[in-house]
């Protein structure tokens, strides 16, 4: 049970390794929560909500805006 246990926290907490695959996302989540003793209602959940998004992208952001406000952010901040 432990080992199965170490995986479902690896998929959930890694899912951008699995957002191929939504149903095995559920199926690791909801291991999770019956470890717990929680139920889930999978009529009452919609679909996950998680965005894998490029950090770079947003890292560059960041970088223009305090730029244009004038701030000076040190090389490995943002």
């Amino acid at each position: 049970m432990q080992t199965s246990l170490r995986t479902a926290l690896h998929v959930v907490t890694h899912p951008e390794a699995f957002c191929s695959t939504p149903a095995e996302l559920a199926i690791h989540w909801e291991r999770l929560k019956n470890a717990r003793g929680q139920t889930v209602d999978h009529d009452r959940i919609g679909a996950p909500a998680y965005l894998v998004v490029n950090t770079d992208r947003i890292r560059t952001k960041v970088r223009e805006y305090a730029q244009t406000k004038g701030y000076d952010l040190p090389p490995d901040a943002a």
